[in-house]
């Protein structure tokens, strides 16, 4: 869970739903659940709520902004306003995926 691993998770994620799942409610409740999952964890993640669980070398903020990668972001206002349009948009990576899936179903 990381701003930078997290929509093309989502999406294949999507894809993977949409081609395995028939029933077209069973998919979109799947689907809601699952966003609901990353929201919530990556959420209690970058409020360093939860800890970053893999070692003990950077904190939950740190891990959601820089994935591992040594981008030296840190958490701050500004960074807050971008997380919150982030998990905003949640939603529309899963929904992109399930459209991609439903186009080569």
């Amino acid at each position: 869970m990381s701003f930078l691993l997290d929509p093309p998770a989502l999406v294949l994620i999507g894809v993977t739903i949409d081609r395995y799942i028939d029933a077209r409610s069973r998919r979109n409740r799947l689907a809601a659940g699952v966003v609901a999952v990353f929201v919530v964890v990556s959420t209690l993640l970058y409020l360093d709520v939860l800890p970053w669980w893999l070692g003990g070398w950077m904190s939950g903020s740190d891990w959601m902004l820089n994935s591992g990668l040594d981008t030296e972001l840190s958490r701050q206002p500004g960074t807050d306003v971008l997380a919150v349009v982030l998990f905003a948009s949640y939603p529309l990576w899963m929904r992109l995926g399930l459209n991609i899936g439903e186009r080569y179903r």
